[in-house]
């Protein structure tokens, strides 16, 4: 094959002139012939086996010509893409110029595609990993979880006071309408936790199981949900039991009772100690990473046409309402929340999101280029066999054996490796 490129007006365009090699149409036409053999009778001959000087008699001389074209031209297509390695935003548009069955074929073709990327150096993004601490106080808020979820629970008939547990119904109304979100029946509250909105544990305080009355609150003005911020509301509450808890003593005891290889309270405190520590560690390498990729991405040259963003938009906005599904919201309830109409949250929120995330796409497909970055099949394997021993499911499991999952897997790894990489060359400066 011989090509040629033609100057293009479009920046999002490349343009080319291409000759086909007679090799590659001799192949494409000996592959025709073979596809159209399948449906071909001849007498004295068994389908499949008819020869091919025989053949080319018998095809429709029309339709041999069409694949044969079709077929050079795929080919030829797939080996310019290699060479020239674009990244293609749409469907080449190709024009045959001049054909010959069998001998000739010219074409001009434009091709949509992604801008190359100018990677920025890696070496030299000055970006500084957190150094992960764990203090005695994250330490003992473990421990006092630990305590909480072992206290002994004792229905009583008294008033609540602070360090109960209460398993309430409660309905919150704004102006006297109900919100989204302030409704829950057979809820478990630890009186003084702090998990409700300042004014709502307190005004349990003092009331006794089989009562029914309201607590007044006003949302803080921080809060997370814009169209509750600062706002004044009601929660109708009915109280339906009331347990005192008993802490279990802080000792020993109580360090062999979480585990039994664990058999004093220093023992159970260094433990939670070594499992914050790594908490930490991969959330501060997590951070490290991602940050590393945002700067990198802050100082490489890159354009993305717009027509690349609007491919990912949809597919962002269903995961987006896939995940509010999953927590129990849907987007109409999110963008009431959240004080938005949905015109200028995908906008002002979704696209930008979308646009960072094609952004970071682009720089670490350039990455991985330039620095050979490959998974072994090995490593696809063991990735796999470790997702696997996650699940009981055969059908769960069938999931993560198709091709799809495999090579979602593949693209994972790369992508994890890429990063590691990333942080390697930052750190060899």
């Amino acid at each position: 094959m011989k090509y040629e490129s033609v100057k293009s007006e479009d920046k999002y365009v490349v343009k080319y002139k291409v000759t086909v090699d007679k090799a590659t149409i001799n192949k494409s036409h000996a592959e025709a012939l073979k596809k159209l053999a399948k449906n071909i009778s001849v007498q004295g001959f068994r389908r499949g086996h008819v020869p091919t000087e025989v053949l080319e008699r018998k095809v429709d001389q029309t339709q041999l010509a069409s694949l044969e074209m079709d077929g050079a031209i795929n080919e030829a297509m797939r080996e310019l893409i290699d060479k020239e390695d674009l990244s293609i935003l749409d469907m080449p548009k190709v024009s045959v110029t001049k054909y010959v069955p069998n001998d000739t074929l010219e074409y001009s073709v434009d091709i949509e595609v992604v801008p190359p990327v100018k990677l920025a150096d890696p070496t030299k993004l000055s970006v500084k990993k957190d150094v992960p601490k764990v203090s005695d106080e994250q330490v003992d808020e473990v421990v006092d979880r630990l305590r909480s979820s072992a206290a002994k629970h004792e229905l009583v008939r008294r008033a609540a006071k602070d360090g109960d547990e209460v398993v309430i119904d409660f309905t919150g109304k704004k102006d006297g309408v109900e919100f989204e979100g302030g409704k829950a029946t057979d809820y478990t509250l630890k009186l003084g936790s702090g998990a409700f909105i300042p004014g709502f544990e307190k005004g349990i305080v003092g009331h006794e199981a089989g009562e029914e009355f309201n607590i007044d609150v006003t949302f803080p003005k921080e809060y997370g949900a814009k169209n509750m911020a600062g706002k004044k509301a009601v929660f109708e509450i009915k109280l339906k039991k009331v347990y005192e808890l008993t802490l279990p003593e802080l000792d020993d005891k109580f360090a062999e009772s979480i585990a039994p290889d664990l058999k004093t309270l220093k023992d159970l405190k260094d433990d939670i100690r070594r499992e914050l520590e790594r908490q930490e560690e991969a959330s501060a390498t997590e951070k490290y990473q991602n940050d590393l990729l945002e700067k990198l991405t802050e100082k490489s040259k890159l354009d993305i046409p717009e027509k690349l963003i609007d491919a990912q938009l949809d597919q962002a906005k269903q995961q987006f309402v896939q995940n509010l599904a999953y927590h129990g919201m849907n987007l109409e309830a999110y963008l009431e929340q959240a004080g938005l109409d949905e015109a200028s949250w995908e906008k002002n929120e979704l696209r930008k999101s979308v646009e960072k995330q094609v952004a970071n796409s682009l720089v670490l497909a350039k990455l991985i280029k330039d620095y050979d970055i490959k998974v072994s099949d090995d490593e696809v394997i063991k990735e796999q066999a470790e997702i696997l021993s996650r699940y009981s499911n055969p059908k769960i499991q069938a999931n993560f054996r198709t091709d799809e999952a495999v090579n979602r897997i593949k693209r994972d790894l790369t992508m994890r490796k890429a990063q590691a990489k990333l942080a390697e060359l930052n750190e060899s400066k």
